[in-house]
């Protein structure tokens, strides 16, 4: 491949005496028509910027409706010097971004059932739980490193019994269990509109089940109670 450093080159590279056009120069060697510039698999574009002063390395207008930027295959994106010349490490896109396959993104995940236990990343990174539901559809990582440390967002699930002689009560899903004590409010249970203290000298305990949690009171309610069972959904 030959190196061009800059417009005249190319022009004196097509034998043109760097008197020409680029519309003129393309057309010497375009096979496609038009005025594009074609790169074999094996070659590629290389821009430097400008370092006299501000400016970008490669700037890519879409002047009509049917302009453009189409990858066929990788687009790697590095964040070098800003548009001012300062080191500010951003990539400018102006416009709307569509993606018709996966955007993967440092701290932005996707996936299906919870992240908690699977899922490696940095406090902070958001995970969309595409199999979730109210309560459980999206995570943050709050604490932790490696893969723990991840809190369903919310909001709260709400369940309400009537107590019937047994001093048990077992939720319709997963209870968010904390594994790594994160200060989060996870549960909170009511008897008659009276919140309950957990713990096995308090109120009641609950034992966290794969797919449900089981609530027990320390006293039998009468029959007709009424338990409200308040969690974050796993």
């Amino acid at each position: 491949m030959v190196q061009l450093t800059n417009f005249a080159a190319i022009l004196a590279q097509a034998g043109t005496g760097g008197a020409g056009t680029l519309a003129a120069t393309l057309a010497l060697g375009n096979t496609t028509g038009g005025n594009d510039l074609e790169f074999s698999s094996g070659d590629g574009i290389v821009t430097t910027a400008n370092g006299a002063g501000a400016g970008f390395g490669l700037s890519i207008a879409a002047g009509d409706a049917g302009g453009g930027v189409f990858v066929g295959g990788d687009l790697d994106l590095f964040a070098g010097s800003g548009s001012g010349g300062g080191a500010d490490g951003t990539i400018n896109l102006n416009g709307d971004v569509t993606v018709t396959g996966t955007l993967t993104l440092t701290n932005l995940r996707a996936g299906t059932g919870t992240p908690e236990g699977a899922e490696v990343a940095d406090i902070g990174t958001t995970y969309s739980r595409t199999d979730g539901g109210a309560g459980n559809a999206v995570y943050f990582k709050m604490a932790g490193v490696g893969n723990t440390g991840w809190c369903p967002a919310g909001p709260h699930a709400v369940e309400f019994f009537t107590a019937s002689g047994s001093p048990s009560f077992v939720t319709s899903r997963a209870v968010f269990d904390d594994p790594v004590t994160l200060g989060v409010v996870n549960m909170l249970v009511f008897w008659n509109g009276v919140l309950q203290r957990e713990g096995a000298t308090e109120d009641f305990t609950v034992v966290f089940g794969g797919a449900s949690a089981t609530v027990t009171l320390a006293v039998t309610p009468p029959s007709g109670d009424f338990i409200t069972i308040q969690y974050l959904p796993e």
